[in-house]
């Protein structure tokens, strides 16, 4: 009986080792299947993180000459088999055109070597970091320079709590009747040559000299905007960026900052909404690309963009030139410009 007893004991203690083994051996299949995967997560994030530093110059190349508001549904998203070009007229029709336009131009602006992982959240959250960083970065820079960018006192920017919206001048540039009234307009007198309004925007842009100023400034060194060469050397963002030439996007971008500069807001919010101000600095931008690209090819806003590419880069080359000669040359253009229908 005792025999028995302890047959039994064994039985059951043995039953429960095959148990435990056949648990430990289930554990040991299920750490094998997730180690692979774990490896391969780690090896994602590698693969991605190589690329961090070309998608930040990329990023802030494109905030400033493309696009400053990204659609972030869209940063994702895969290019189309057959876009919208993103320099056709056509990409304004229809919501759908604009989405694929917007991708033909994301695609065109990144390199190759980012294409696999532009679909991934890791590219579209680094892009919709750097953009907000580099404006911001673009801005505090321009505040230092902007008296000289509008011809005002320096004062007026340099602090952000100086109450820009009481200032005639200022009003003026935004065609805002008085401090009390600040109800902004989509095109302000400052777009305007002779900050005469036109309300069929044939002459709209037409005040290129202050946003080459901006764009200089921005792409060559607030330093250029009193000197021949670029004062920042290698470190312009025009260098940085292989930039030569400006964009709908880049006009579009300096028009913005530009009333940005002049406006009451503080700081400029990623969701675009000046919160003094009320001016939707998204709206805006759109605008102005629009437009630019639908008239890319006119010839009034060739002559712009020449004007404003010769300003920025082309000025680098040449020897020092008298400012007033400079003037002169300047006023020639804009009177052979209102000559020009767009």
């Amino acid at each position: 009986l005792d025999l028995f007893q302890v047959l039994k004991t064994l039985q059951v203690q043995m039953q429960r080792l095959q148990d435990e083994n056949k648990s430990i051996k289930e554990e040991n299949k299920t750490l094998r299947a997730e180690k692979p995967k774990r490896k391969r997560r780690v090896d994602t994030q590698h693969e991605l993180s190589v690329h961090e530093d070309t998608i930040t110059i990329y990023a802030r190349k494109y905030g400033m000459m493309m696009e400053m508001f990204p659609s972030s549904d869209l940063l994702n998203k895969k290019l189309p088999e057959a876009p919208t070009p993103f320099d056709s007229p056509d990409r304004y029709k229809t919501a759908a055109t604009q989405d694929s336009a917007f991708l033909h131009e994301l695609y065109r602006h990144f390199p190759e070597s980012l294409h696999k992982i532009m679909e991934s959240s890791y590219f579209s959250d680094m892009v919709l970091k750097c953009i907000p960083d580099a404006r911001a970065n673009e801005i505090k820079k321009l505040r230092g320079v902007a008296g000289d960018i509008f011809n005002l006192p320096s004062k007026y920017f340099t602090s952000t709590s100086f109450e820009r919206a009481t200032i005639p001048e200022i009003q003026q540039l935004l065609g805002v009747s008085s401090a009390a009234n600040q109800t902004y307009k989509t095109f302000p007198p400052i777009l305007f040559p002779g900050l005469k309004e036109d309300a069929s925007l044939k002459t709209v842009f037409g005040n290129w000299e202050l946003l080459a100023r901006v764009l200089k400034a921005s792409l060559r060194g607030v330093t250029s905007l009193h000197h021949r060469s670029s004062g920042g050397g290698a470190h312009t963002n025009a260098l940085k960026w292989s930039v030569h030439q400006i964009t709908p996007g880049a006009i579009a971008w300096a028009a913005v900052i530009a009333i940005f500069l002049l406006s009451p807001d503080t700081e400029f919010s990623s969701s675009g909404l000046g919160k003094k101000s009320n001016i939707n600095y998204k709206t805006l931008f759109y605008n102005y690309k629009k437009v630019l690209v639908s008239k890319w090819s006119t010839k009034r806003v060739t002559s712009i963009v020449a004007n404003i590419n010769s300003y920025v880069f082309e000025a680098a080359k040449g020897p020092s030139v008298d400012p007033s000669a400079e003037q002169d040359h300047a006023s020639a253009i804009n009177r052979a410009l209102a000559a020009l229908d767009m």
